[in-house]
């Protein structure tokens, strides 16, 4: 069994307002060494030559390829690149340069595998009814949070969500059977994460014009099973976005003190 961390960096990016005091950078030097012994493939996209000279300079990855894809397309590099080699039981780690983990990171993925088709370890606080910041939309519907079941693992409790961000967890032999689900990133303009992940997942459709844009992919893999997203509670990776941050954020990660931003509109 291979385990495999897929990393993309840029230079370019979505506007957001970043955590105060924490740069992709540190997210980096905290994923290789959260992950020592795992194999590295990084895709470096749109990256400037300070970047690519500190990516060179400063780490050992298994392959580093630089492209000018966008944020979809150097995804779907990445798909690519790990469907030439992947194995039914091997570990693909899908993750983005803005992001935080803790030491039990690894451990949890290969567990959350255990019980889901797809995990991630980045608790979202959009998920729940309270947060501060923006709202799911499969969380306004109910009193307190998306609907969802919970697991208890031997290490980690675990509940299923309707999306996640392209940061997820998967099987080579799941990688290999959504690969036609996924392949729309090849072209995709923008992100697509919130959108596929509610096909992939079969979430329940809502009178909105963003749902209805679903319904021909939904019938276009009517047939494909039902996935399930598992999410570990509480999570062991951070989003390093001030809009998604919640009360605790700052002393289980070590951020140094925010100052937060004023509400933006939920994606995910």
């Amino acid at each position: 069994m291979q385990k495999i961390v897929l990393f993309r960096i840029s230079s370019k990016g979505y506007p957001k307002v970043k955590v105060d005091g924490v740069n992709k950078y540190d997210s980096l030097k905290n994923l290789t060494e959260t992950f020592s012994g795992w194999k590295f493939i990084c895709v470096a996209d749109n990256c400037d030559e300070a970047l690519i000279e500190h990516l060179k300079t400063h780490y050992q990855f298994d392959q580093l390829i630089e492209t000018k894809l966008g944020n979809p397309g150097s995804f779907w590099k990445l798909y690519e690149i790990a469907l030439e080699s992947a194995k039914d039981d091997d570990i693909f780690y899908f993750i983005e340069d803005d992001y935080l983990h803790l030491p039990e990171a690894p451990s949890a993925l290969e567990e959350g595998l255990n019980y889901f088709d797809y995990v991630t370890l980045y608790d979202h606080p959009d998920k729940y009814k309270f947060h501060h910041g923006p709202i799911n939309p499969y969380a306004k519907r109910n009193q307190y949070s998306e609907s969802t079941e919970v697991v208890c693992g031997p290490t980690q409790w675990w509940r299923t969500s309707n999306s996640t961000t392209m940061t997820f967890a998967v099987t080579g032999k799941t990688l290999k059977a959504d690969a036609d689900i996924w392949s729309i990133t090849k072209t995709a303009k923008k992100d697509f994460d919130f959108d596929n992940f509610c096909v992939i997942t079969k979430q329940p459709m809502m009178a909105k014009s963003r749902y209805i844009k679903q319904i021909p992919r939904r019938l276009q893999f009517w047939s494909k099973p039902k996935r399930y997203l598992g999410i570990s509670i509480p999570g062991l990776a951070l989003h390093l976005e001030q809009a998604y941050l919640k009360k605790g954020d700052e002393v289980r990660f070590s951020l140094p003190p925010q100052t937060y931003p004023s509400k933006a509109k939920s994606l995910s």
